[in-house]
């Protein structure tokens, strides 16, 4: 039923006489309340209009966000106004659905509860939802925080409470003119109208958004001309995933890891948190860099292409799930890997050959494409990579025809048991995706180390890629932790002689998201340490401040301090930063190898 026409002329008189009606964009959302149309038709009329003036601001700002945090204005400015194409379907859809919900709320409410002033009511809950809007912005600004320039954080922080104070003012407008067509009730006075109820919204939003924006200010680091170093020892740094920490405890009661017993009785076995939902990406590059996520760059195992944008997005904060969902299956967006050029963090092994020593990585995470050091980089997942003949899997590229005479060796021959518990076809799947590569690492590994490097890194995912699409039963699982253990503590004995310290990171990767990891400390000279600091959360991003002081290299100030279980060398000095890697341009390299080997490797 539609109100009768002098009802109407009632409340446009009422409107007019308190001035709503003098300002256009007040009239054009509370013209709907003043014209005698079906209800239905008049609230999806209402809704439009409050969704298509929502959606340019949130879509501007997101799409400016997006772009300043990924590089893109600098790389390619076009993307921002693409991007902005991008999200406005989805902004706008979600815009009118929020409202059509929160108007049928306030409808409720006002039929339910008389309310006297519903410019009061309409006012309350548009606050209400701005500072939820302004809540939920800024950790996804904070999260997205990347390469931008001052210039650009400093317009997005004047872009966010102007949004903000848009977005009250609208639905501030809408849920007014919601209450006059169906509660049949009218204004008092004129609220947000008043200039300083205006000014008091913006500089709230002001204040609010401030701190952030100057928190996720992130100057580039100079990188130094030159590092002073102390007499350095002989480091290695081994990584194993995929194993629970009662596994290890075990093992290791049971005196079936000798080698490993030995380093731990010797040393120290520590335990530590990992951050919940952390992507093994990022955790291992912190083991491998001592900078936390998402501060050295690498966030994710994979970027977004969204059709017509140059540049590869790596930060999305929660615009993942909408390329991922959405944009990806309908064609609008290609799923990019993430790689080794995203990472904004020095390696331990990039530090310890900076003078011309020799260094050695294997298969470590956010090393593709590999970049050349004096040493030997082996990128991650090169097992697959080198089958498939990509580019960037070894450097230096006169060491790739020697890997791969090592990947044409005798392989190890099937596992009955193996068999027995999975099945032929599943068996031999887990034994190509994890067992096989693990073994080849190893064999790099092993050959490599008698060349007596001055740090070695190997990073074996075998047992997190099993466990992940197991199948098979826990007993059969538990035997082949025991064996893959156990070939690890056998190149433990053979490969780790000589050497000053070594440290290895026992995590349980993804069969215990968040869980506790064990690690292993070692040094000739012994750790009579007075024991673990209190917090374990950061235990594995101490790592590398500890090898790197044993290499003799300065404690920079972004890096946490050393494991407190061993007496180390004091630095030859304290330096502010080591600088960043100068790496190729986000978009060069496109990786498509390295993609189909995340997705074969089950982490895509």
């Amino acid at each position: 039923m539609t109100p009768p026409q002098h009802d109407l002329e009632d409340v446009r008189g009422e409107l007019r006489r308190l001035g709503y009606l003098d300002h256009g964009f007040e009239r054009f959302l509370l013209q709907d309340a003043l014209r005698p149309r079906q209800p239905l038709r008049s609230l999806i009329l209402l809704t439009a209009k409050v969704a298509l003036l929502i959606a340019p601001v949130l879509a501007l700002v997101l799409a400016f966000a997006l772009a300043l945090a990924n590089g893109n204005l600098a790389l390619s400015p076009l993307d921002l106004p693409v991007l902005f194409l991008h999200l406005f379907p989805p902004v706008f859809l979600a815009a009118a659905l929020a409202f059509l919900l929160l108007g049928g709320s306030v409808v409720g409410v006002l039929h339910l509860v008389p309310v006297r002033r519903i410019e009061a009511l309409s006012l309350g809950v548009a606050v209400g939802v701005g500072a939820l809007v302004l809540a939920l912005a800024l950790p996804v600004v904070r999260e997205m925080r990347g390469e931008g320039r001052a210039w650009g954080i400093a317009l997005l922080g004047v872009a966010t409470p102007i949004g903000v104070y848009l977005i009250v003012k609208l639905i501030d407008q809408g849920l007014l003119s919601l209450a006059i067509r169906f509660a049949d009730a009218q204004p008092v006075s004129r609220l947000f109208s008043r200039r300083w109820v205006g000014a008091l919204i913006l500089i709230a939003a002001a204040g609010a958004a401030l701190p952030a924006f100057v928190l996720i200010r992130r100057e580039p680091s100079a990188q130094p001309v030159g590092l002073p170093t102390a007499p350095a020892g002989r480091v290695a740094l081994l990584g194993i995933d995929g194993v629970l920490p009662e596994e290890v405890d075990y093992l290791l009661r049971r005196g079936e890891l000798p080698q490993l017993g030995a380093l731990a009785r010797e040393g120290r076995l520590l335990a530590y948190r990992r951050r919940p939902d952390e992507p093994p990406a990022s955790f291992w590059t912190s083991v491998a860099t001592g900078i936390p996520g998402p501060d050295h760059g690498v966030t994710a195992l994979d970027s977004f292409r969204p059709l017509g944008v140059r540049t590869a997005l790596a930060r999305n904060g929660p615009l993942r799930r909408y390329w991922e969902g959405v944009e990806v299956p309908l064609g609008l967006a290609e799923l990019r890997p993430l790689l080794a050029n995203r990472r904004r963090a020095f390696t331990i092994w990039e530090l310890a050959s900076r003078g011309g020593s020799n260094a050695l990585a294997i298969d470590w995470w956010s090393t593709f494409p590999a970049e050349p050091i004096p040493g030997l980089v082996v990128a991650h997942g090169a097992y697959q990579l080198l089958r498939a003949g990509a580019e960037g899997t070894v450097e230096p590229r006169a060491e790739r025809a020697a890997i791969e005479r090592l990947a044409r060796q005798e392989e190890p021959a099937p596992d009955p048991l193996l068999a027995a518990a999975l099945g032929p076809r599943k068996a031999a799947a887990l034994r190509s995706q994890a067992l096989l590569p693990d073994a080849l690492y190893r064999r790099i590994f092993e050959q490599r180390m008698a060349a007596r490097p001055v740090f070695g890194a190997l990073y074996l995912p075998g047992l997190d890629i099993a466990a992940a699409g197991w199948t098979g039963s826990q007993l059969a699982l538990a035997d082949l932790v025991r064996r893959e253990l156990s070939e690890a503590d056998r190149l433990a004995s053979s490969s780790l002689a000589e050497l000053d310290t070594v440290i290895v990171v026992l995590d349980p990767g993804r069969r215990r998201s968040g869980g506790e990891g064990r690690i292993v400390v070692w040094r000739r000279q012994g750790c009579p340490g007075t024991g673990p600091p209190a917090d374990a959360g950061d235990l594995a991003e101490r790592v590398a401040s500890t090898l790197l002081r044993v290499l003799g290299l300065p404690q920079s100030r972004e890096l946490p301090p050393p494991l407190g279980v061993c007496a180390w060398p004091e630095p030859p000095a304290i330096v502010a930063t080591y600088g960043e890697p100068h790496g190729p341009a986000p978009s060069r390299a496109e990786g498509g190898e390295y993609l189909e080997s995340l997705r074969s490797l089950g982490y895509l």
